[in-house]
């Protein structure tokens, strides 16, 4: 295994700070990490949700890590069936609904760090964009 493995995004700024303290883990000892308490958070959950993550983490130290992309989401909102998707003007920022169909410089992907910065709210309207591009293909 030459690949980089792919970690949530958080994992990989949480092991940014902590990378020379944890290349000197012993490979036997990164279950304790759950245990430390400077794992907190979801990184802890995370460390804790499945055995195969402490395999993961393991190969990470080993081999590097990236960042997974992240989800991109639709915000949907039950307006009309035409102008219903959340946009957002990249030059100002003002927000609108609107058709889905991109066009230059107004997004209409957001991640969810985005969709809750522009109003928490919106996170109840939220679709993956797979979801919806698959049903209109």
């Amino acid at each position: 295994m030459n690949e980089k493995v792919k970690l949530p995004k958080f994992v990989c700024d949480w092991l940014d700070q902590h990378k020379e303290e944890l290349c000197g883990y012993p490979m036997a000892d990164v279950s304790k990490l759950s245990k430390e308490r400077d794992t907190v958070g979801d990184v802890k959950f995370w460390l804790l949700s499945d055995t195969n993550t402490q395999w993961k983490l393991i190969d990470a130290l080993r081999y590097g890590y990236e960042a997974e992309p992240e989800q991109l989401y639709y915000v949907i909102m039950p307006i009309d069936r035409t102008h219903c998707f959340l946009n957002q003007n990249e030059d100002d920022g003002e927000v609108f609904f609107d058709e889905k169909d991109a066009v230059m410089r107004i997004k209409v992907k957001f991640t969810m760090p985005e969709i809750l910065a522009i109003d928490p709210r919106y996170k109840a309207f939220a679709v993956p964009v797979e979801e919806v591009d698959e049903c209109t293909n």
